[in-house]
This record gives structure tokens, sequence and C-alpha cells, in this order.
């Protein structure tokens, strides 16, 4: 399976497209998901950009108080250190979700759509190493 060409796979890429255009990464999420509003992915993607995991998105403050405070951007931080660790591996998000929270002491029980944003950006080259809240 492609990541890039699923759901949020196509939304986390055409996201990137228009922060390429000059639109604010929050901006960019909002009109990419257009109706597909989705709480988890959104934080991962914001998450993404806002610690400079994003190749060509300038870091900043794009995630909520309460996104920053939630989980997703953590669990999507560790997907990304995984898979861009293990650059030859391929993960389907299932997968990834397990070894990303498998530390974890009480994480969601499923993904929520988060491991297909870091998926995606790997498979379209635009994930990089940035830095950890935690």
């Amino acid at each position: 399976m492609i990541i890039s060409q699923s759901g949020y796979g196509l939304v986390t890429l055409n996201a990137v497209e228009l922060i390429n255009q000059q639109l604010s990464p929050t901006e960019a999420w909002s009109r990419a998901v257009a109706g597909k509003e989705k709480g988890c992915p959104k934080s991962a993607f914001l998450g993404l950009c806002q610690f400079g995991w994003v190749k060509g998105v300038r870091p900043g403050e794009y995630l909520s108080a309460r996104a920053l405070n939630g989980p997703n951007k953590d669990y999507a931080i560790r997907a990304a250190r995984l898979v861009l660790a293990d650059s030859e591996s391929i993960y389907t998000p299932r997968q990834l979700w397990t070894l990303s929270t498998v530390a974890l002491i009480q994480p969601a029980a499923n993904h929520n759509q988060q491991m297909n944003v870091v998926l995606a950006l790997k498979e379209a080259g635009l994930l990089i190493e940035g830095t950890v809240p935690y």
C-alpha cells in the first residue's frame, strides 16, 4: 500500500504543497483536509511542522495549547524517529503504531491516521530530523 495515496496521506502532501505556496501550516491543513476534519492527524501534522520535522517548513507555533499538551504530536514524532533511523524498512501504519507506542504506559488502542501522516511525508522525501519536545 502506498500511504501517500491514502486519504490522510494525500491530505498531508496537499498541505505541504499549500505551505510551499506561502500558506501557514495551520491554514494549509485546514484547506487540504476539506471535510475530513479529524483532530488526531491534524495534531500529528502540525506537531511535526512545529518541531521542524517537515522539509521546507519553518518550525513555529502551530498547535493550540490543547493539542500541544495532547499525545498526537508525540506519537507522530516517535514514529518519525523510527522511520528515519531505519529508512530501509517499510512499515504499515499498524506496524509503525505498535513500534512507536511500545514503551508508552497507556497509549491509545489504535492509531487514528497519525501514522499515515508520518509515512506519507517519508514516502515523499519530506520527513527530516527535527527537535523532540520531551
